[in-house]
């Protein structure tokens, strides 16, 4: 009967475990299937394959474990490889640390307090309570992490998931170096290296945060100038027509008199020059404050560097898209194409043709232009053709992250001369 009981307790306390670790790997990485039977599976051998006993001298099967937890992401859940990686170094130096601490405190206790002498059944009791307690720090990690990651996710640029990831292992490296280093005598003495592992990686998830609200301030930042620059550029407009209106009477007559001494070209010169004096450069494209702003800003850059541009904008509803995230979408596309027409010698093969449309929820985005420069792919990524790699620290990646944001899909495809970028997302 006690054995029965304590099966189910552990079994109980496994499968917590297990389904709080699989909500912490939900808020790194969107599911591959929404499916209630692959989720309960993922749980289970999460609990199964992580849910480790890591002893003084020991390294094989928590090295085990970690390749497990990876596999798993392979296998369950959709995001780049990079990503995936990516989490297991920042979610399984935590996992290493609480299992070794509680792990070994029970062993203490056994050893020191109890001297060795307890029955079967309290030895078994004593590993049920250690593994009890990593559910209240479970849930304490979780909770941090529910608060901290899921906006960082997906604004971090690869750089600066390089600089976290490389922490992380560290940390990872010198905890799985202090425990192997390690006696059943002295095994108290890696504690402090698992405590700094625990607020290392906790530090770093703290760090995605803020990281990735600098870049988003900065985006905000941008996006404010493009609509304070629109908004002047309307404003400037409607001046110009009140000033017209009021002295229209006087243009009218300058007409009539033109037109009474049958000078009809004079007449047609003057109306020219007042019809221009009508058109702004602020041009509403749709409904969308946002749109019109970033659109208006490089419509104005295409025209001024001889690209001959074409945008059918057709947006019945606005896209489901945060406004930041959807000035960065638009901006940074259309920056690549830019650069891409200005390197082309020849003014008349510049071109660029921008599609846009958003019905029944759904956002289409397409962006072609000529180019001359040659395209250099490494493992799926662009590289820039820039003299100055660094200031390529945005552009597609960036553009990919926010389409992987909101589960959508981007295609690039290029010619010799051209270059060709689709983005499809559900709303």
């Amino acid at each position: 009967m006690l054995n029965t009981i304590e099966f189910i307790l552990n079994l109980s306390i496994s499968l917590a475990y297990g389904a709080l670790l699989f909500f912490i790997l939900k808020k790194f990485l969107p599911l591959r299937r929404a499916n209630l039977v692959l989720e309960c599976l993922e749980v289970v051998l999460i609990a199964y394959t992580t849910n480790i006993s890591i002893f003084p001298g020991e390294t094989t099967g928590t090295i085990g474990s970690f390749l497990a937890l990876f596999i798993l992401m392979l296998i369950f859940h959709r995001s780049s490889l990079f990503l995936k990686l990516s989490a297991t170094i920042l979610i399984f130096p935590v996992i290493t640390a609480i299992s070794y601490i509680l792990e070994d405190v029970g062993y203490l206790i056994w050893l020191h307090i109890c001297q060795r002498r307890m029955t079967e059944t309290a030895q078994n009791i004593l590993h049920t309570v250690t593994m009890f307690f990593r559910i209240p720090i479970w849930y304490a990690v979780y909770y941090f992490i529910k608060i901290y990651v899921p906006h960082a996710v997906h604004d971090l640029s690869r750089r600066m998931w390089i600089l976290i990831d490389l922490v992380s292992l560290s940390s990872f490296i010198g905890i799985i170096t202090v425990i192997y280093k390690s006696t059943y005598a002295t095994s108290y003495a890696a504690y402090p290296a698992c405590i700094a592992s625990l607020i290392t990686n906790m530090g770093c998830f703290y760090l995605c945060t803020y990281l990735a609200k600098t870049m988003r301030t900065e985006m905000e930042l941008k996006t404010y100038q493009y609509q304070q620059v629109y908004y002047k550029e309307i404003e400037a407009g409607q001046q110009t027509i009140r000033s017209l209106r009021h002295d229209m009477k006087n243009h009218l007559n300058i007409v009539r008199t033109f037109l009474h001494n049958k000078n009809y070209e004079d007449a047609d010169q003057y109306l020219n020059e007042l019809d221009r004096e009508f058109i702004t450069s602020a041009k509403v494209y749709c409904k969308s404050s946002t749109v019109n702003a970033v659109l208006s800003a490089k419509e104005q850059t295409i025209r001024n560097n001889n690209i001959q541009c074409s945008f059918q904008i057709d947006l019945e509803e606005t896209p489901q898209i945060d406004n930041i995230d959807l000035c960065s979408l638009l901006a940074n596309t259309l920056d690549n194409a830019i650069e891409a027409c200005c390197k082309i010698p020849d003014y008349s093969m510049r071109f660029l043709t921008l599609k846009a449309r958003c019905k029944n929820n759904y956002f289409s985005y397409e962006l072609v232009n000529s180019k001359a420069n040659a395209i250099i792919e490494e493992s799926g990524h662009y590289k820039t053709s820039k003299n100055d790699t660094s200031l390529h620290g945005i552009g597609l990646g960036s553009v990919a992250r926010i389409v992987e944001k909101y589960d959508g899909d981007i295609k690039i495809d290029y010619t010799d001369d051209t270059f060709t970028v689709t983005i499809l997302i559900q709303g």
